[in-house]
């Protein structure tokens, strides 16, 4: 199911006929990528992550911020804003950038994190 993160989220997934208390794990792909968007996608997670299943959540992300952005939202800001909610948040992987196809890569910085994130 597709969230998004700035409508009710148990509303949505009534209409979507779904009971977001069975859900059994969560996958998120290049959610947050802007500032303004990590607290409706970390409040929105941990509805979900509240379920009588006590799913986790899976989110991969490819770190594009630079510490001086005043509009991209590095995955340490994402880490933060679970952990203060009392989340436990795990770096599975660090993948290099893929190279593009004329052979070029995407540039310092920009590698492909897979974390882990269930409730304490």
């Amino acid at each position: 199911m597709t969230l998004d993160w700035t409508k009710p989220t148990l509303e949505q997934a009534s209409e979507a006929g779904i009971d977001l208390e069975e859900t059994e794990v969560v996958l998120a792909a290049e959610c947050v990528w802007l500032k303004e968007l990590v607290e409706p996608f970390v409040d929105t997670v941990m509805k979900i992550l509240n379920g009588k299943h006590r799913p986790r959540c899976y989110c991969c992300y490819r770190d594009r911020a630079v510490t001086e952005s005043k509009t991209f939202a590095g995955m340490q800001m994402v880490v933060d804003a679970f952990e203060a909610r009392g989340c436990h948040v795990k770096l599975d992987q660090r993948l290099p950038p893929l190279l593009l196809s004329n052979g070029a890569s995407y540039g310092p910085g920009q590698d492909i994190l897979l974390y882990q994130i269930w409730l304490a």
